[in-house]
């Protein structure tokens, strides 16, 4: 990615994130918001916090296991873990470029190859998003109304195309693998890397009866689900709120944020306040809660996307 289409990135996921905040935001008073700061619980906002770095710590753990395999490396969970964290740090600024940040980082602080590292990450997000699709089977089970009237109102109709596009957007997707295979089988060079990410994209097939794997997977969810959890206590509006609620928030939040703006800003908020109106909570509160929620989360990898940064910038030096 040069750095061209870095700067239009950027410029365009600001100005959608931008869009989002202002529709999701403007008839919203500001001032109700921080009079309702005053009678936050802030023990469960940190608490969030700080659970919120044993999510970097596993997923960091996870990915030392699929870079492992077929090789004789060994990672530092410490550093792969801040590597990660440095990773979302950058993605605050510049959306879908934290997995490249962060292939870049650990082939400079370990002995892989650039490539091999991208296919681990490419295949980590495949499972991420069978994991996120066997969330959404079961909360369609638990909360079936709910869920369907929350894909209907704020999904499907936003998003539904016709026979048409999607006719052209398969064709359009053949059509680059077609070209992409071909100009890889004519270069040498090409070819080499696409073996290297071959590799690592994978090396999750060596892992699904691996029940490090599997447990660090679970976990890593369960953690995603404490983050939102605690916040609910933080506040006597959402402090009745269950489990299921809970459920609730983790799937509208992480569809939230496949939305390509800076820390799915707006489309997060939007989500997860809709949402929790079929939990008899009305959509300022529910906008409130989310946005605790996501500015805590932020907070927290602000400082320590800091000291990460630091930790891996003298490493890096200290290698050179």
């Amino acid at each position: 990615m040069n750095k061209k289409s870095v700067i239009i990135n950027s410029l365009l996921s600001l100005s959608l994130g931008g869009v989002l905040f202002f529709l999701v935001f403007r008839s919203i008073d500001f001032s109700d918001f921080y009079l309702r700061l005053n009678e936050l619980n802030f023990y469960w906002i940190y608490l969030s916090m700080f659970i919120s770095i044993f999510e970097h710590v596993i997923r960091a753990y996870r990915w030392n296991l699929m870079m492992e395999v077929g090789g004789n490396n060994k990672f530092s969970t410490f550093v792969t873990t801040n590597v990660i964290i440095i990773s979302y740090f950058f993605a605050l600024l510049i959306p879908r470029f934290n997995d490249v940040v962060r292939c870049y980082l650990i082939s400079k602080t370990n002995q892989i190859n650039f490539s091999k590292s991208l296919g681990s990450v490419v295949s980590e997000r495949i499972i991420d998003l069978i994991s996120l699709l066997i969330l959404i089977f079961l909360f369609l089970a638990i909360e079936f109304t709910n869920f369907m009237l929350f894909i209907k109102t704020y999904i499907i109709d936003y998003t539904s195309l016709g026979s048409r596009s999607i006719f052209i957007t398969i064709s359009s997707i053949a059509l680059v693998i077609i070209f992409s295979r071909y100009i890889i089988t004519k270069s040498k060079f090409l070819k080499d890397k696409f073996n290297e990410f071959k590799e690592g994209f994978m090396s999750v097939k060596f892992l699904y009866d691996d029940k490090r794997f599997l447990l660090s997977t679970v976990l890593l969810w369960g953690t995603y689900f404490l983050m939102g959890y605690l916040i609910f206590f933080s506040f006597d509006q959402t402090s009745g709120l269950g489990v299921y609620a809970g459920l609730a928030v983790l799937v509208a939040g992480s569809i939230g944020m496949v939305v390509p703006v800076n820390a799915g800003i707006g489309a997060y908020h939007f989500l997860v306040a809709s949402i929790l109106l079929s939990y008899n909570l009305d959509y300022e509160s529910g906008l409130f809660f989310a946005t605790v929620l996501h500015t805590s989360q932020i907070v927290c990898l602000l400082v320590v996307g800091t000291l990460s940064s630091i930790y891996i910038f003298f490493k890096i030096r200290a290698k050179e």
